[in-house]
């Protein structure tokens, strides 16, 4: 009988010995793993989902400008426009001035999403074992793709005024060899909406300076903001040596999969050949549907969003903090997609989690923010851009009955 078995292993067509060190990290999907658990109650409500709400894309702007796009076609569905239409990259040339970003269009990059960006970035820096800085807590996505170039993860803090930047100056002092790159996301970050206080991104840059180090910045969320003023400007605006990813999937639609990456002459070169080995070049016909959408019509689309979304920050904001038990901590943020909520120290958000899918109501546990062994597991993430008033106040009544619940447990 055992040598059947292993008869019928060697006849499977991929074995897991014969797949690389790197597919590991796309064996499980956080996302699906939530989302999977709390689809099994009958109304179900999923703080899951960070992408914009269907009625904050411009679908009749997109018809609209998909239409123009393909009557103007001519010879687009050729090969190239490595770089990415140059129109586009124009627009984006302006648009980033808001944000203190003074690139030329040859420093401009159009990507699948800036999802690309970091994964080009990673397959020209990173070698198996190369060290990286994350924020802990950080994005998911990006640890995917690092995890795939095998990084070494070294975790800096993040406080509700960003990055801890006292603590990545030992960080860097320590490290030998020095890291490779840090990877920020400095603007309303995903997960903890936090944004990184101007002391701050100043001695982020010094200490880049300084030890001679690339900066990696994430700015998805840089004009999705409820106040009066714009937040900090991005820190690519003080210096070169920052590699900087914008994207139209917040602020548009995530499923035009368009961003952008501006680096550094030495670095672009080998980025624009690292794009071409990956997809040969973006969909010609999209990024002059994303050229037409945007072109006289984002800024006024970027006001409503805004009013948007904050209505729906606060919705959620004050429902939590009137139904969750007061030993939670509740952030409030000025802008971006996610409330950050940290349990008493001890407390397992991932054991809420099971706790809150039986109350119809699902979140991603923190500790899927950090790299493997790292980091606390009593934060959660809780994204408000997708949902409506009526279903953000319902789901935190839940959640709230259920942290109450797990929490007296």
């Amino acid at each position: 009988m055992q040598g059947i078995e292993s008869v019928s292993d060697q006849r499977k067509i991929v074995r897991r010995d014969r797949l690389s060190r790197r597919s590991r990290a796309f064996e499980v999907s956080p996302w699906s793993a939530a989302a999977d658990l709390v689809s099994r109650h009958p109304d179900p409500i999923y703080f899951g989902n960070g992408a914009p709400g269907v009625d904050a894309q411009p679908l009749s702007r997109l018809q609209w400008a998909a239409a123009k796009a393909w009557g103007e076609v001519g010879g687009s569905l050729d090969y190239g426009e490595l770089e990415g239409f140059p129109p586009l990259r124009e627009l984006i040339v302006e648009r980033m001035k808001r944000r203190g970003i003074f690139a030329g269009v040859t420093d401009t990059m159009v990507t699948n999403g800036s999802q690309q960006g970091i994964d080009l970035i990673s397959r020209l820096l990173l070698d198996p074992g190369d060290s990286i800085v994350v924020e802990g807590p950080t994005y998911i996505g990006a640890m995917q793709t690092f995890g795939a170039y095998e990084a070494h993860y070294i975790t800096c803090s993040v406080d509700e005024h960003g990055l801890c930047v006292d603590e990545l100056e030992g960080i860097l002092a320590a490290a030998d060899p020095t890291p490779k790159l840090i990877y920020t996301i400095p603007t309303f970050q995903n997960p903890t909406g936090c944004a990184l206080a101007a002391d701050r991104r100043g001695r982020l840059i010094e200490l880049a300076e300084a030890f001679g180090v690339l900066i990696l910045e994430d700015d998805p969320y840089g004009e999705i903001y409820f106040g009066a003023e714009p937040p900090e400007l991005a820190l690519r605006a003080s210096s070169d040596r920052v590699v900087y990813l914008g994207s139209f999937s917040k602020t548009i639609a995530p499923g035009i999969r368009v961003g952008w990456t501006v680096a550094p002459p030495e670095l672009m070169s080998l980025l624009l050949m690292a794009k071409e080995g990956a997809d040969i070049h973006s969909n010609r016909v999209m990024t002059r549907t994303v050229y037409h959408t945007a072109t006289d019509f984002l800024d006024g689309h970027i006001v409503d969003i805004r009013a948007i979304y904050r209505a729906r920050r606060d919705a959620l904001y004050e429902t939590l903090r009137a139904e969750m038990p007061e030993s939670v901590s509740i952030s409030r943020p000025e802008g971006g997609f996610f409330i950050w909520c940290e349990l008493p120290a001890g407390r397992s958000a991932d054991d809420l989690l099971v706790v809150a899918a039986d109350c119809g109501v699902g979140f991603l546990p923190g500790s899927w923010f950090y790299p493997p062994g790292a980091g606390t597991a009593n934060g959660l993430r809780l994204s408000y851009s997708s949902l409506p008033l009526e279903r953000l106040e319902e789901g935190a009544r839940r959640l709230g009955a259920a942290t109450s619940r797990f929490l007296s447990g």
